[in-house]
């Protein structure tokens, strides 16, 4: 087996196995974990015990086990919002209607993007004063936008070429300087 390269664990389950099957068994079984997954992660990361865990939350480890060893189809609602709480992690649930317009999805999003924004500004209203709070606020919002705008301009780009628009240049307003003192583009 040495020398076998695979593309995914279910193709390496269906190799050591012999059977074709196992990677379809493999590849479900992964798709439904995602959830689990990410929350042993994040346990994992803060570097808290399954035993510290149960004790935060109040419930015995063997709770904490059963749940990192399931899939997200035996998750119950109140015991994810518990382990989350636990590790001081934020649950937010995004419902996103498929069926609308692409244009419509993306302005969703934006809205929820201003919304983070904003509690930036409350926070630099709180430290108000502490200059290097402030300073790193500014320039974390100066290489999000930045980012934002290149992606946003790439894109732009891409449709003109698909809409036949000769003339892809983004608007002056969108046009961000580069800053040599600080090796980012933003005000």
């Amino acid at each position: 087996m040495a020398g076998l390269r695979f593309t995914s664990s279910g193709d390496a389950a269906a190799s050591l196995a012999g059977d074709e099957k196992v990677k379809l068994q493999v590849d479900e079984e992964i798709c439904c974990s995602q959830l689990v997954n990410t929350l042993l992660q994040l346990r994992i990361e803060k570097g808290i015990s399954q035993k510290e865990l149960a004790k935060r939350i109040g419930c015995d480890p063997s709770k904490i086990s059963r749940l990192e060893s399931g899939n997200d189809l035996q998750l119950k609602m109140g015991d994810v919002m518990q382990y989350l709480s636990a590790l001081n992690v934020k649950m937010n649930m995004v419902f996103e209607d498929t069926s609308l317009p692409v244009a419509e999805q993306i302005k969703q999003d934006v809205y929820l993007i201003h919304e983070k924004l904003e509690q930036l500004v409350k926070l630099a209203k709180q430290v108000d004063g502490d200059e290097i709070i402030i300073n790193k606020i500014h320039v974390f919002c100066s290489e999000v936008l930045f980012n934002f705008l290149s992606r946003f301009g790439d894109s732009y780009k891409k449709l003109c070429v698909v809409s036949g628009h000769d003339n892809p240049a983004l608007p002056g307003s969108m046009q961000i300087p580069y800053d040599s003192d600080t090796g980012y583009r933003g005000g």
